[in-house]
């Protein structure tokens, strides 16, 4: 009886373990999500945590190791958010040097507190000397979990109105590693099967931009900027643009050029937004080969062709968006409009 009366106070204590863990990183992080209006979020944040952020990503697509010791110097930013990035950074460098940091900070329950739990997982994973399917799986372990589960939780959050919780950062962690294994062609398609990384966008983004070549990688997010509807995703689709760096620039700067050759014949462009996403791109990139056509857009970015907005109103969102990409650009400013991606 004795033993019944223990088991029972250890199931209890578990399942109250259970449900303060999760509801306290769905609270920590349910409104952090990168939609709506991503540049507002990149101007909620200062200039030193726009760079910070900005600098810690580049480092960790990079894979640059000779950068991990400005990357753990941020583990200790005052700010939240950079200490968060910088903490996922540390997991996809697998710079173990980091793990003490790492495990000081896995005890907070804000969002820096998650990002390092996350990142302690795929330090783990990538230190099992595994192949990526069974890093994949020993990633998952570590964080208590399988893919079964993973998908239950991710599929009953809303899109749209759940924000980025901790079961999606967790996605969208693996969808980093998937990518990671598809561009150096190791079959991972175990992993692609079993996790529904549709129900995330930026998850189900990364996997399919890792199959493609880097030039139909661009063509593709143009693409999708252009043509689809104005929603969160397509902040999404310009920061994976954004990342393609340099390489990207012309055919962004063309882009922009036929938009604003539409809104100097009509008044006017029907691309809905594609504008001011493809400026944010070219602001993250942060290259001066793009000044002229953000600044036509300063000077003409047409009006809102919308019924019920006053004929004739300017777009002043695309101008705000020319004109702080090309502050940044001239004072060599960083930052990127989809921290989370």
């Amino acid at each position: 009886m004795k033993s019944v009366r223990t088991l029972g106070v250890v199931l209890v204590l578990g399942f109250l373990s259970f449900c303060f863990f999760q509801s306290g990183a769905s609270l920590i992080l349910r409104r952090l999500r990168t939609g709506g209006d991503a540049h507002g979020i990149v101007l909620a944040l200062s200039r030193e945590e726009r760079e910070a952020i900005a600098s810690v990503r580049h480092v960790a697509r990079s894979k640059d190791k000779t950068r991990v010791g400005e990357v753990l110097k941020h583990l200790d930013s005052e700010s939240e958010r950079v200490r968060a990035a910088a903490a996922l950074a540390v997991g996809r460098l697998a710079a173990h040097e980091g793990k003490d940091k790492l495990q000081k900070l896995r005890d907070s329950r804000k969002e820096d507190g998650i990002a390092a739990k996350i990142a302690l997982a795929r330090l783990s994973a990538e230190s099992s000397g595994s192949d990526a399917t069974a890093k994949v799986r020993d990633f998952l372990s570590t964080l208590g979990m399988s893919t079964r589960q993973l998908n239950s939780w991710v599929g009953a959050e809303d899109p749209e109105n759940a924000g980025v919780t901790f079961y999606t950062l967790i996605l969208r962690e693996i969808a980093d590693m998937v990518a990671e294994a598809n561009r150096r062609g190791t079959d991972i398609s175990d992993i692609e099967r079993e996790i529904n990384f549709e129900t995330d966008y930026p998850s189900a983004l990364k996997v399919s931009l890792s199959k493609m070549s880097q030039s139909k990688q661009i063509t593709f997010l143009i693409q999708n900027i252009r043509t689809l509807q104005p929603t969160w995703e397509r902040s999404q689709d310009a920061q994976a643009l954004a990342d393609e760096g340099t390489t990207a620039v012309p055919a962004i700067i063309d882009a922009l050029k036929e938009i604003h050759d539409e809104i100097n014949r009509n008044g006017f462009t029907r691309t809905r937004g594609a504008a001011g996403r493809l400026i944010d791109a070219m602001g993250c990139i942060g290259d001066p080969r793009a000044l002229p056509i953000l600044q036509a857009y300063v000077n003409q970015p047409g009006t809102l062709p919308y019924p019920d907005i006053p004929k004739g109103t300017s777009d002043r969102f695309t101008q705000e968006y020319a004109k702080f990409a090309i502050r940044n650009i001239k004072e060599g400013q960083k930052y990127c409009i989809a921290p989370d991606y």
